[in-house]
Protein backbone atom coordinates (compact mmCIF):
# COMPACT_ATOMS: atom_id res chain seq x y z
CA UNK A 1 0.00 0.00 0.00
CA UNK A 2 2.96 2.34 0.34
CA UNK A 3 6.68 2.75 0.75
CA UNK A 4 8.62 2.87 4.02
CA UNK A 5 11.42 5.40 4.41
CA UNK A 6 14.07 4.64 7.01
CA UNK A 7 16.05 7.87 6.49
CA UNK A 8 15.59 11.42 5.25
CA UNK A 9 17.53 10.63 2.06
CA UNK A 10 15.35 7.63 1.37
CA UNK A 11 12.20 9.71 1.89
CA UNK A 12 13.40 12.22 -0.70
CA UNK A 13 14.31 9.39 -3.06
CA UNK A 14 10.77 8.00 -2.71
CA UNK A 15 9.31 11.41 -3.56
CA UNK A 16 11.39 11.49 -6.72
CA UNK A 17 10.31 7.94 -7.52
CA UNK A 18 6.66 8.93 -7.15
CA UNK A 19 7.17 11.80 -9.57
CA UNK A 20 8.95 9.52 -12.00
CA UNK A 21 6.11 7.02 -11.90
CA UNK A 22 3.53 9.67 -12.75
CA UNK A 23 1.94 10.31 -9.38
CA UNK A 24 0.39 13.71 -8.67
CA UNK A 25 0.74 13.62 -4.88
CA UNK A 26 2.40 11.98 -1.93
CA UNK A 27 0.58 10.91 1.22
CA UNK A 28 2.35 10.88 4.60
CA UNK A 29 1.27 8.49 7.35
CA UNK A 30 1.51 8.57 11.13
CA UNK A 31 4.63 6.43 11.37
CA UNK A 32 6.66 8.90 9.27
CA UNK A 33 9.44 10.66 11.19
CA UNK A 34 8.18 14.22 11.86
CA UNK A 35 11.73 15.56 11.59
CA UNK A 36 11.74 14.58 7.91
CA UNK A 37 8.48 16.29 6.90
CA UNK A 38 9.90 19.72 5.99
CA UNK A 39 12.60 18.50 3.61
CA UNK A 40 10.31 15.85 2.14
CA UNK A 41 7.51 18.29 1.36
CA UNK A 42 10.00 20.81 -0.02
CA UNK A 43 11.20 18.22 -2.54
CA UNK A 44 7.62 17.25 -3.38
CA UNK A 45 6.69 20.86 -4.03
CA UNK A 46 9.84 21.40 -6.10
CA UNK A 47 8.62 18.56 -8.31
CA UNK A 48 5.06 19.89 -8.45
CA UNK A 49 3.54 17.24 -6.19
CA UNK A 50 0.66 17.76 -3.78
CA UNK A 51 1.30 16.76 -0.13
CA UNK A 52 -1.44 15.35 2.06
CA UNK A 53 -2.00 12.75 4.71
CA UNK A 54 -2.20 11.86 8.37
CA UNK A 55 -0.14 13.58 11.06
CA UNK A 56 3.10 11.87 12.12
CA UNK A 57 3.03 10.86 15.76
CA UNK A 58 3.84 13.84 17.99
CA UNK A 59 2.90 16.44 15.36
CA UNK A 60 -0.02 18.85 15.53
CA UNK A 61 -1.69 20.17 12.35
CA UNK A 62 -0.21 23.68 12.67
CA UNK A 63 3.29 22.19 12.57
CA UNK A 64 2.42 19.93 9.63
CA UNK A 65 1.14 22.96 7.71
CA UNK A 66 4.23 24.98 8.60
CA UNK A 67 6.33 22.08 7.34
CA UNK A 68 4.54 21.94 3.98
CA UNK A 69 1.26 20.02 4.13
CA UNK A 70 -1.27 21.11 1.49
CA UNK A 71 -4.10 18.95 2.80
CA UNK A 72 -5.04 17.10 6.00
CA UNK A 73 -6.84 13.78 5.74
CA UNK A 74 -9.48 12.92 8.41
CA UNK A 75 -11.14 15.55 10.58
CA UNK A 76 -9.80 14.08 13.82
CA UNK A 77 -6.31 15.18 12.76
CA UNK A 78 -7.52 18.79 12.46
CA UNK A 79 -8.86 18.82 16.01
CA UNK A 80 -5.56 17.29 17.15
CA UNK A 81 -4.44 20.91 17.59
CA UNK A 82 -6.49 21.02 20.80
CA UNK A 83 -5.72 17.53 22.09
CA UNK A 84 -3.54 16.77 25.14
CA UNK A 85 0.09 15.81 24.51
CA UNK A 86 -0.79 12.24 25.53
CA UNK A 87 -3.08 11.96 22.49
CA UNK A 88 -0.82 13.79 20.03
CA UNK A 89 2.13 11.55 20.85
CA UNK A 90 0.13 8.30 20.85
CA UNK A 91 0.32 5.76 18.06
CA UNK A 92 -2.25 4.07 15.87
CA UNK A 93 -5.89 3.87 16.91
CA UNK A 94 -5.08 5.36 20.33
CA UNK A 95 -5.14 8.83 18.76
CA UNK A 96 -8.59 8.22 17.30
CA UNK A 97 -9.80 7.02 20.71
CA UNK A 98 -8.26 10.13 22.25
CA UNK A 99 -10.18 12.47 19.97
CA UNK A 100 -13.34 10.47 20.76
CA UNK A 101 -12.70 11.16 24.45
CA UNK A 102 -11.79 14.85 24.32
CA UNK A 103 -13.31 16.45 21.21
CA UNK A 104 -16.66 17.10 22.85
CA UNK A 105 -15.00 19.56 25.22
CA UNK A 106 -13.13 21.61 22.60
CA UNK A 107 -14.27 25.19 21.97
CA UNK A 108 -14.00 25.66 18.22
CA UNK A 109 -14.18 29.44 18.61
CA UNK A 110 -11.25 29.79 21.00
CA UNK A 111 -7.54 29.10 20.93
CA UNK A 112 -5.84 26.99 19.79
CA UNK A 113 -8.47 26.28 17.13
CA UNK A 114 -9.12 29.88 16.00
CA UNK A 115 -5.52 30.50 14.96
CA UNK A 116 -5.31 27.14 13.21
CA UNK A 117 -8.53 27.71 11.27
CA UNK A 118 -7.44 31.22 10.27
CA UNK A 119 -4.14 29.86 8.97
CA UNK A 120 -5.86 27.07 7.04
CA UNK A 121 -8.26 29.53 5.45
CA UNK A 122 -5.53 32.01 4.56
CA UNK A 123 -3.32 29.31 3.02
CA UNK A 124 -6.21 27.32 1.51
CA UNK A 125 -5.18 24.11 3.28
CA UNK A 126 -7.67 21.49 2.11
CA UNK A 127 -9.40 19.04 4.45
CA UNK A 128 -10.77 15.61 3.52
CA UNK A 129 -12.94 15.02 6.64
CA UNK A 130 -14.17 11.42 6.07
CA UNK A 131 -16.98 12.16 8.53
CA UNK A 132 -18.85 9.00 7.55
CA UNK A 133 -16.08 6.77 8.91
CA UNK A 134 -15.81 8.89 12.07
CA UNK A 135 -19.57 8.46 12.52
CA UNK A 136 -19.13 4.70 12.27
CA UNK A 137 -16.32 4.79 14.86
CA UNK A 138 -18.02 7.05 17.41
CA UNK A 139 -21.79 6.74 17.01
CA UNK A 140 -22.68 3.13 16.30
CA UNK A 141 -23.34 0.42 18.86
CA UNK A 142 -22.30 -3.16 18.18
CA UNK A 143 -24.71 -4.74 15.72
CA UNK A 144 -25.87 -1.46 14.21
CA UNK A 145 -25.50 -0.57 10.57
CA UNK A 146 -23.95 2.84 10.12
CA UNK A 147 -26.22 5.39 8.39
CA UNK A 148 -23.76 5.15 5.50
CA UNK A 149 -24.81 1.53 4.94
CA UNK A 150 -28.38 1.43 6.28
CA UNK A 151 -29.96 2.44 2.93
CA UNK A 152 -28.28 -0.61 1.36
CA UNK A 153 -29.63 -3.09 3.94
CA UNK A 154 -31.10 -6.13 2.23
CA UNK A 155 -29.37 -5.39 -1.08
CA UNK A 156 -25.89 -6.53 -0.02
CA UNK A 157 -24.51 -10.08 0.15
CA UNK A 158 -25.51 -11.39 3.60
CA UNK A 159 -21.97 -12.11 4.76
CA UNK A 160 -20.79 -8.64 3.72
CA UNK A 161 -23.72 -6.93 5.44
CA UNK A 162 -22.95 -8.86 8.63
CA UNK A 163 -19.36 -7.64 8.46
CA UNK A 164 -20.65 -4.05 8.46
CA UNK A 165 -22.49 -4.60 11.75
CA UNK A 166 -19.36 -4.62 13.90
CA UNK A 167 -20.36 -1.37 15.58
CA UNK A 168 -18.17 1.51 16.64
CA UNK A 169 -15.13 1.74 18.87
CA UNK A 170 -15.57 0.19 22.30
CA UNK A 171 -16.24 2.88 24.90
CA UNK A 172 -13.75 2.75 27.81
CA UNK A 173 -14.68 2.83 31.48
CA UNK A 174 -15.68 6.29 32.67
CA UNK A 175 -17.22 7.31 29.34
CA UNK A 176 -20.46 6.53 27.56
CA UNK A 177 -21.57 6.14 23.97
CA UNK A 178 -23.27 9.51 24.46
CA UNK A 179 -19.84 11.06 25.12
CA UNK A 180 -18.51 9.60 21.88
CA UNK A 181 -21.57 10.84 20.02
CA UNK A 182 -21.05 14.33 21.44
CA UNK A 183 -17.47 14.24 20.15
CA UNK A 184 -18.72 13.21 16.71
CA UNK A 185 -21.16 16.13 16.74
CA UNK A 186 -18.27 18.47 17.60
CA UNK A 187 -16.20 17.12 14.70
CA UNK A 188 -19.15 17.55 12.34
CA UNK A 189 -19.49 21.11 13.59
CA UNK A 190 -15.78 21.64 12.96
CA UNK A 191 -16.29 20.78 9.29
CA UNK A 192 -18.97 23.46 9.14
CA UNK A 193 -16.72 26.02 10.86
CA UNK A 194 -13.86 25.25 8.47
CA UNK A 195 -16.16 25.57 5.46
CA UNK A 196 -17.61 28.87 6.69
CA UNK A 197 -14.08 30.20 7.20
CA UNK A 198 -13.17 29.40 3.58
CA UNK A 199 -11.17 26.20 4.09
CA UNK A 200 -11.60 23.94 1.02
CA UNK A 201 -13.45 20.70 1.87
CA UNK A 202 -13.25 17.64 -0.39
CA UNK A 203 -15.51 14.64 0.11
CA UNK A 204 -13.77 11.37 0.87
CA UNK A 205 -14.94 8.25 2.67
CA UNK A 206 -12.02 5.99 3.64
CA UNK A 207 -14.46 3.18 2.85
CA UNK A 208 -15.97 1.27 -0.06
CA UNK A 209 -17.36 4.25 -1.97
CA UNK A 210 -21.03 3.73 -1.18
CA UNK A 211 -20.50 5.93 1.89
CA UNK A 212 -20.07 9.03 -0.29
CA UNK A 213 -23.69 10.15 -0.25
CA UNK A 214 -23.77 9.86 3.55
CA UNK A 215 -20.63 12.00 3.64
CA UNK A 216 -22.48 14.70 1.72
CA UNK A 217 -25.53 14.38 3.98
CA UNK A 218 -23.27 15.01 6.95
CA UNK A 219 -21.88 18.14 5.28
CA UNK A 220 -25.43 19.44 4.81
CA UNK A 221 -25.97 18.70 8.49
CA UNK A 222 -22.86 20.78 9.22
CA UNK A 223 -24.32 23.81 7.44
CA UNK A 224 -23.39 23.35 3.77
CA UNK A 225 -26.05 24.12 1.18
CA UNK A 226 -26.79 21.12 -1.02
CA UNK A 227 -24.99 22.73 -4.00
CA UNK A 228 -21.96 23.33 -1.76
CA UNK A 229 -22.02 19.70 -0.64
CA UNK A 230 -22.25 18.56 -4.27
CA UNK A 231 -19.32 20.80 -5.13
CA UNK A 232 -17.20 19.09 -2.45
CA UNK A 233 -17.46 15.88 -4.47
CA UNK A 234 -17.15 17.44 -7.93
CA UNK A 235 -15.57 20.78 -8.81
CA UNK A 236 -13.65 21.34 -5.54
CA UNK A 237 -11.62 18.10 -5.79
CA UNK A 238 -11.22 18.66 -9.53
CA UNK A 239 -9.67 22.05 -8.77
CA UNK A 240 -7.49 20.51 -6.05
CA UNK A 241 -5.87 18.09 -8.49
CA UNK A 242 -5.71 20.58 -11.36
CA UNK A 243 -8.41 18.89 -13.43
CA UNK A 244 -11.11 21.56 -13.19
CA UNK A 245 -10.54 22.79 -16.75
CA UNK A 246 -11.74 19.47 -18.14
CA UNK A 247 -14.05 17.95 -15.50
CA UNK A 248 -15.84 18.59 -12.21
CA UNK A 249 -18.81 20.57 -13.54
CA UNK A 250 -21.31 20.38 -16.40
CA UNK A 251 -20.06 22.81 -19.03
CA UNK A 252 -19.61 22.86 -22.79
CA UNK A 253 -16.20 21.46 -23.67
CA UNK A 254 -15.74 19.40 -20.50
CA UNK A 255 -15.69 15.62 -20.27
CA UNK A 256 -19.28 14.36 -20.11
CA UNK A 257 -19.05 11.96 -17.17
CA UNK A 258 -22.59 12.34 -15.86
CA UNK A 259 -25.20 10.79 -13.56
CA UNK A 260 -28.96 10.86 -14.07
CA UNK A 261 -30.80 10.40 -10.77
CA UNK A 262 -34.46 9.90 -9.91
CA UNK A 263 -35.00 13.02 -7.82
CA UNK A 264 -33.48 16.41 -7.17
CA UNK A 265 -30.25 16.24 -5.13
CA UNK A 266 -30.27 20.03 -4.78
CA UNK A 267 -33.36 19.61 -2.58
CA UNK A 268 -32.48 16.27 -0.97
CA UNK A 269 -28.89 15.23 -1.44
CA UNK A 270 -29.70 11.65 -0.38
CA UNK A 271 -31.44 11.19 -3.71
CA UNK A 272 -28.01 10.80 -5.28
CA UNK A 273 -28.36 7.14 -4.25
CA UNK A 274 -31.20 6.75 -6.77
CA UNK A 275 -29.00 6.68 -9.84
CA UNK A 276 -30.76 5.70 -13.08
CA UNK A 277 -28.10 6.19 -15.75
CA UNK A 278 -24.35 6.71 -15.83
CA UNK A 279 -22.45 8.24 -18.74
CA UNK A 280 -18.71 7.62 -18.71
CA UNK A 281 -16.17 7.77 -21.52
CA UNK A 282 -19.02 8.30 -23.96
CA UNK A 283 -20.83 5.11 -22.90
CA UNK A 284 -24.36 5.23 -21.46
CA UNK A 285 -24.87 2.55 -18.77
CA UNK A 286 -27.91 1.40 -16.83
CA UNK A 287 -27.39 1.90 -13.09
CA UNK A 288 -29.35 -1.23 -12.14
CA UNK A 289 -27.13 -3.33 -14.38
CA UNK A 290 -24.07 -1.77 -12.74
CA UNK A 291 -25.51 -2.54 -9.28
CA UNK A 292 -26.05 -6.16 -10.26
CA UNK A 293 -22.47 -6.51 -11.49
CA UNK A 294 -21.28 -4.95 -8.24
CA UNK A 295 -23.18 -7.46 -6.11
CA UNK A 296 -26.15 -5.31 -5.11
CA UNK A 297 -29.56 -6.96 -5.43
CA UNK A 298 -31.61 -3.78 -5.67
CA UNK A 299 -31.87 -0.02 -5.39
CA UNK A 300 -30.94 1.50 -2.01
CA UNK A 301 -33.68 2.94 0.16
CA UNK A 302 -34.06 6.65 0.92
Amino acid sequence: MGSVATSQDQAIALVRQAKGEGFDAIKIYGSFNPAWVSATTAEAHRLGLHVHGHLPFGMRPAQAIADGYDEITHIFYVIMQAMPDSVVSATGLTRVQGTARYSKDVDLHAEPMTSLIATMAQRKITVDPTLSIVEAFYVQNNGDLSPAYAPFAGTLPASFERSLRQGGLAVPAGLTRADYRASFAKLQSLVGVLHKAGVPIVAGTDGYGMELVRELELYVGAGFTTPEALASATIVPAHLVGADKRTGSIEVGKTADLLLVDGNPQLNIGELRHTKLVMMDGVLMDANALRAVGGFSGVPAD
